[in-house]
Order: structure tokens, then sequence, then C-alpha cells
């Protein structure tokens, strides 16, 4: 029987009145906020403050709670005093979550359009922890499938809420992929992240569940590993990994054993109704009948999870919970994997977008077989922390083989390492004083995908100098750039401002396009006006011309005297006005700063898949200051700047649509990025006093052309 859709159930905890108020006081007392505080504003629309990236991670207060259970538990028990410290009783969870749906129903009350409030996430899944949060779907009778609807309800529903005193501390997180509205309950000082368009979290949700009934090993595994990973520092506050992916590897990794434990969602759908969502199929047995051979205990199976993912290899193997075998992601790109026929069917014949690997690790959804829910993780140096966390785990199962079970899992959630960003030529130690091997760059290199935030150079125990290969061909990949939702978010508003009588059908794949004709000549422009680099086009070796397989590549000469970016707080570009200022800036940057010295041929390149990626040769070295700007200056800021060239580019798309102006805007109106016959830039290798002299020119400069000009030409 297949699961008919979203429905709500019991699975959440409440703190009693009188203990969030002495939380409320002690935090008052000790100048901190709550817990769940988390936002900077009533009402932020940019959510809430971000930690910085080297933040010490704060042990979890359950962690006292468990560490006290499993201590005094008998042999035996470890697993259920393990559920028993993390987990609230079910009396608690059914109060928590009626109170607080009572009080959204009150503000969801609109006269004519009944609301459905559905909970999802670790509520149902089972996996609730103690000190979780809450995710709701809200479905109204009357849709609003649109995200513009969907925002202006968020507006809606937090005014109310602000007028009922039911919640407090609202944060609208209107740029991410799923608009939601974060609000703090006051009677159990729980955070709701409330949503109107993700139903599919439901079913995923619910599907976990049904698997945590069909096997108690499946529960107590899932509850010890996502703990793990929040002590271990993979479950961070950045969020660049969730929960969820980290079930879909265990549920894979109990796939794939020698004698599985549960079988491949696509065994599961066999002989039930399907429930169509497009071509996917989202229907799953509510009671999962299935005769498992293995009778290992859940320390052998905690083991062996540890012991395959130490050794697996995340870049070249495909996790799929729906096929449930190894395969590697290069069969999936040739179309060999006979289980996912009606994936190879929906994106060649329904002309679905395809299953996009990486960056570090690939995923697939159990049932939108197109999504990389792995995509989430995207930085080198959570990446290194994963699989660091796992071979460390994995070295305390044999170090604690011949001892309980209480003291293995002491072990792991209190003896963990943290991993940390080599430097050139030293070893870096770890929190607990064990050290990384010393920086060298590899054929991966950094790589950088959907966020620029954290970057680190490629381990390796030889010389921090590298000794360039004999195979010159090759290149040093310094950072790849793919397509995220935002930026698309933009694209596709700058598209619906230049035909606002919807005359062409705007396709993602034209949205794509529209992105990949920008992000080259953005990059440039950024490089040259805000980084203060020199980068000048080869012109005897001209670009190569795409093909279905092949890359465009503009090679460049770039140099650099001096660095404008380190310790430069703000960044935060929405219109031409703030684009100039921060040119400004940065040329008063160039003249005051320390200096940052290097001279190296680059290739720009768009992939056939549509990313952008930055490489220099391997004849030249990508150590030294060229890995000092690229980690500390170019990584860090690159998102923010394309952003907002992007945002300039509506802003002047809207411009012309008041004005009338539908077509190509005029050449004379534009600010950026200019095309290489513009006219040129003050080069930042000049010096000191020459650039002071040309702040007129270079702004005549920038008006030459604009994001929207640029894009009009290519797109029609």
């Amino acid at each position: 029987m297949a699961d008919p859709g979203p429905s709500t159930s019991q699975a959440q905890r409440t703190t009693p009145q009188q203990q969030r108020q002495q939380q409320e006081q002690e935090a008052r007392q000790n100048g901190r906020k709550r817990r769940l505080s988390m936002n900077r504003k009533k009402g932020n629309k940019k959510g809430p403050k971000k930690a910085p990236e080297d933040a010490e991670e704060k042990p979890s207060l359950l962690l006292e709670s468990l560490l006290t259970n499993l201590r005094t538990c008998p042999a035996g028990k470890e697993m259920q005093a393990l559920v028993s410290a993390l987990q609230p009783s079910a009396g608690d969870v059914e109060m928590a979550l009626n109170m607080v749906k009572d009080d959204l129903r009150r503000v969801l009350l609109f006269p004519g359009n009944q609301a459905s409030i559905y909970e999802f996430g670790s509520i149902k899944s089972g996996l609730l922890l103690k000190d979780s949060d809450l995710d709701f779907y809200i479905h109204f009778a009357q849709e609003r499938n649109e995200r513009e609807q969907q925002i202006k309800l968020i507006h809606v529903v937090s005014g109310r809420m602000d007028r009922d005193g039911s919640f407090t501390g609202m944060t609208k997180i209107l740029g991410a992929k799923v608009p939601l509205l974060r609000a703090v309950h006051v009677r159990t000082n729980l955070q709701c992240d409330i949503n109107f368009s993700n139903a599919r979290g439901c079913y995923n949700s619910k599907f976990i569940y049904a698997l945590m009934q069909f096997d108690p090993r499946i529960h107590q595994l899932a509850l010890a590993v996502k703990f793990w990973a929040h002590c271990a520092h993979i479950l961070t506050v950045h969020k660049q990994m969730n929960s969820y992916c980290l079930v879909m590897m265990l549920i894979f990794y109990l796939q794939t054993r020698k004698l599985p434990v549960i079988p491949s969602v696509e065994d599961l759908q066999q002989g039930i109704a399907r429930i169509n969502y497009g071509p996917w199929n989202l229907g799953y047995p509510v009671q999962i009948k299935y005769k498992t051979w293995n009778v290992n205990t859940v320390r052998e199976l905690l083991v062996g999870f540890f012991k395959y993912y130490s050794e697996f290899d995340f870049e070249a193997n495909l996790i799929s919970p729906f096929v449930g075998r190894l395969c590697s992601v290069q069969e999936l790109e040739k179309k060999t994997i006979r289980e996912l026929a009606t994936y190879y069917r929906a994106i060649e014949r329904e002309d679905y977008p395809e299953f996009i690997g990486g960056p570090f690790i690939s995923i697939q959804d159990p049932f939108e077989l197109n999504v990389n829910v792995g995509k989430v993780l995207r930085t080198k140096m959570l990446y290194e922390q994963l699989t660091l966390s796992f071979r460390h785990a994995y070295a305390l199962c044999l170090q604690y083989q011949e001892k309980p079970l209480s003291e293995l899992l002491i072990a792991l959630f209190t003896d963990t390492q943290r991993y940390q960003k080599p430097k050139a030529g030293k070893t870096t130690p770890t929190k607990n004083g064990n050290a990384t091997a010393t920086a060298m760059p590899s054929d991966a290199g950094a790589t950088v995908n959907g966020t620029s935030s954290d970057s680190s150079a490629q381990p390796s125990t030889s010389s921090a100098k590298p000794v360039a290969p004999a195979n010159t061909t090759g290149f040093w990949l310094m950072c790849r750039l793919t397509p995220i939702e935002y930026e698309l978010f933009l694209v596709k508003e700058i598209l619906l401002a230049r035909d606002p009588d919807r005359k062409v059908v705007i396709t993602d794949e034209r949205i794509r396009q529209l992105w990949r004709e920008c992000m080259p000549d953005f990059i440039v422009d950024i490089l040259r006006k805000l980084y203060m680099v020199k980068l000048e086009p080869i012109e005897s070796e001209p670009p190569i011309t795409e093909t279905n397989d092949d890359p465009v590549v503009h090679r460049f000469q770039m140099s650099c005297e001096r660095q404008v970016f380190i310790a430069r707080k703000r960044l935060n570009i929405t219109n031409e006005a703030e684009l100039k200022q921060e040119i400004e800036i940065s040329k008063q940057r160039w003249e005051k700063n320390h200096s940052l010295r290097f001279n190296t041929r680059v290739d720009l390149t768009t992939g056939a898949k549509g990313e952008i990626e930055l490489r220099i040769p391997k004849s030249q070295p990508n150590t030294g200051p060229l890995r000092l700007f690229i980690d500390t200056c170019f990584m860090v800021h690159i998102r923010k700047c394309v952003k907002g060239y992007f945002m300039v580019m509506l802003a002047k798309a809207k411009q012309a649509q008041r004005q009338g102006k539908r077509g190509q805007a005029a050449s004379g109106e534009a600010d950026l990025p200019p095309s290489e016959s513009t006219k040129k830039e003050p080069e930042p290798s000049a010096p000191a006093d020459e650039v002071k002299q040309e702040p007129a020119e270079a702004s005549s400069a920038v008006r030459e052309s604009s994001p929207e000009s640029l894009a009009t030409a290519n797109v029609s």
C-alpha cells in the first residue's frame, strides 16, 4: 500500500514554560541569546547572522546526559540508553506539537481559504532530538504556486505573528530555493521553519519513518550517526551538510551489505500504487515487508558504516538508495545503470534537467532521481572534515573493539578531530594535537561550488613547493562555479523584466544559457575592477570553439601587485551607485594595502554542462601569493560580487521596462562588464600616484557596458 500523501503525526518535544523562563533569565545574566534566537533583527530578509567560519562548535547540551546514561547503563542496554537520552517522550512531543499547531492555525486563518499544516523533517522521520527544531509545510486550499505569491504570503503571515504574540523572532529567508519563515514559538521556545511550497519533504520524512519502523536497528543507527555528526563537526551551524544526507548514506550502506538489511527503493516500489510527481514515483509501502538475512548487531553495523565510508571513493561513486548497489558516476553519465531507465527517459523525452554530480559528494534523491541532495556540501574544508571524521571514527572502532559498546560510543562522541586548513610547508595540528598532512597542489585542486566561503589546498605528504610535472598540457583546477539557485532566480527575473508581455516561454535551459554567457565576462570584470588585478588576453591563443564535448577556453595573463580584499568586511552591491562605491574602495585600498605579487597564465573555461572553471597550467605552481589570493580573496567574495552584478543587471532591466524599452539597452548607458574592445581600466600595477590621476577615466569606462547590454545581445 502506498503512502497517500502528507499527513500529521506526533513526533516532537516540549520545554515546560518554567524551564523556558529560567533559560531566558540565565541568558540575560550571562549576556547571551537563547539557543533558538538565531535572527539578527525581526523581519530581516537576509536570514540569521552567520557565525564565523572558524567558530568553535559548542558541545551539545544533550552530551552530558547521554554520557551519564552510557556510563550507568547495564551491558546490552547501551542503545536504549542512547535513545532515551537523546529523544523526548511521546507525550512531550504530542503536547508541544499541539500547542504550536493551535497557534499556527489561528495565525493562518484566512476567510475562504483553509490552511492545512503538515510537519516534516526530524519530527516526522522519527529522528527527533530534544533540541531539534520544527519544520512545517502549509498547504492552502487556494494554492499559491508562484514564488512571488509565496514571498507575499510570508510577509503577511509574519505580520500576523507579530500582532498575535504567540511567535517571536520572525526571520524571512526569501533568497533560498524554498522561501521560508523562521520564528520562535513563545510557549514552547521551539524554533519553527515554515514554508508554503515544499510538500515533497513530507514524503521523504515519512519514508525514513517507515524504514525506522521496519527494523529497530536502523532507528538506533541513524540516531547514533546523527548525534556523532554533531559532535564530529559535520553538522555545523553553517548548515552545509544536513542529517537527510547522512541518513541517505546510512540507507545506502545498509543496502550494499553482502546480506542487505533493506532492499533498494526500486524494489520497495514494486507491486504498490504509484504516486506521480512528474515522471517520478513517490510511492513506497507504509509497512515494509522484507525478509532480511542480516543478523549483525547494531555495533557491527555501526563499525561497518564507519569503515565503509572511510574507504569510500566519493569522487567516483554514486550514492543511490533507489538503485541500492554500488555504481559509478561515470556509469550514470553513460546511461548504463539499468535501474535508472525512468530517469534516462525523463531527461531524454521529457526534457527534465540531468543529475549534476558533486561538487564533492553525489547522493541521488530516492524519489526525484535528477536531484543531487549531496550538493549542500559545497566547501572543500567541510569535505575534508567529513572524510577525516570517518577515518578517525573507524580508527576508534578498531581501538575499542575489545571494550564494551558504551566505551566505544563515549569515545565516538567525545574524541573528535577538527580539520584545519594546512599552511604551505607546515603540518597543521588538529584540536586534539594530531597533525594533518602538509599542503601540496594536486590534480583536483581547490573547488568551489554554490558558495565561495571556504577553500583549502589539497593535502599531501611531500614538499610544499611543487615541481612542475612533465606533462605541462594539464592544469591545476583553482575553482569551479556552477549555477546556484539565487543567481538563477535573478536571471529569471531579468528575463521576465525584458519580456513583460510573456511572448517567449522562459525555460530552465534559457535561464542557464544566460547565466553561462554572463559569467565569464562578469568574472573578468570583477577581477579587473574590484580585485584590481591586471588581466591581459593572450591574443596568440584564441578561444576554442565550443562543441558538445569541449569547453570554451579564454586565456589571460594575470598579474597582481597588491591585494584589496583582505579584511574587507562589507560587500553588498544592489545598484550602480554601490558598485561604483566598491570600485572606488578597491582603488583606495590598492594604494594603501600590502603588496601581493604574482604573474601567471590563467584559463577561464565554460564547460559543456555550464560550469565555470578558473585554471592555471601545471607548469606553474598554485602556491605562494597566488594561493593566498585565491583562498583569502577570490573564493571568499566572488559569489557576492557575481550576485551584485546580476542585481545591477536586473535593476537596469526593470528601468528599461519602466521606460518602455524592451529590447537591447542603449550602448552608452551601461555600467558593466566591458568587452575587450571597450576602454581599458587603469592597470593596478601602475604606481600609486598614477592611479590617483585616473578615477574619472575609470568611471567613464565603467559606464560603457552593462550586464543587461552584454546578455541581450546573446539571448533573444
